[in-house]
């Protein structure tokens, strides 16, 4: 965790990388995820880091707020969405192509 005073972290990393992954946007980082989240001063602040360290190409189609409170949702839903910001799938059509 992220940490804030010595008794409350600022931000749960867990927690965030769980939304993160609930939305399809925590695989291939560059590097763990508390090192792009170090510095943040609130959660709002680790996610805007993350994105625009981790996940920038996301800002050509997106609002970087608007993503933040994507994230936060997910985090406050403590669910798996069913669809992702992202979505990559490496053998998409692979059968269909091998035919």
């Amino acid at each position: 965790m992220t940490q804030g005073p010595p008794d409350k972290p600022v931000v749960d990393v867990e927690a965030l990388a769980g939304a993160l992954r609930s939305l399809g946007m925590l695989y291939g980082l560059s590097q763990p995820l508390e090192k792009t989240m170090e510095g943040a001063k609130t959660e709002a602040d680790a996610i805007r880091l993350y994105i625009e360290r981790e996940r920038p190409h996301l800002l050509s189609s997106y609002d970087l707020e608007t993503l933040v409170r994507m994230v936060q949702g997910a985090r406050e839903a403590k669910t798996d969405a069913k669809a992702s910001v992202e979505q990559y799938s490496p053998g998409h059509n692979s059968a269909e192509r091998r035919r």
